[in-house]
């Protein structure tokens, strides 16, 4: 598991154009693998992402991804 927030606070007279007084960001992700027998491994995986929304004052979900793979290794 995997769980990352990072957040900018600014202050907007600073700048000579316009930016936002706060960003944040909020990701996770989760992992799984399960060892089938020697040679053959099932990984599978869960993605989330939520961006600070300044409408709201929340993190709302911007995207998520599933994951799913399978690894055999081939023997002569």
């Amino acid at each position: 598991m995997i769980g990352q927030y990072v957040q900018t606070r600014r202050d907007p007279a600073l700048y000579t154009f316009t930016v936002p007084a706060k960003s944040a960001n909020f990701s996770s992700s989760v992992l799984f693998a399960y060892k089938l027998n020697w040679q053959t491994v099932l990984f599978v995986g869960y993605g989330d992402q939520r961006t600070f929304a300044e409408s709201t004052d929340h993190l709302e979900k911007s995207g998520r991804q599933a994951f799913a793979k399978v690894s055999y290794a081939l023997q002569r």
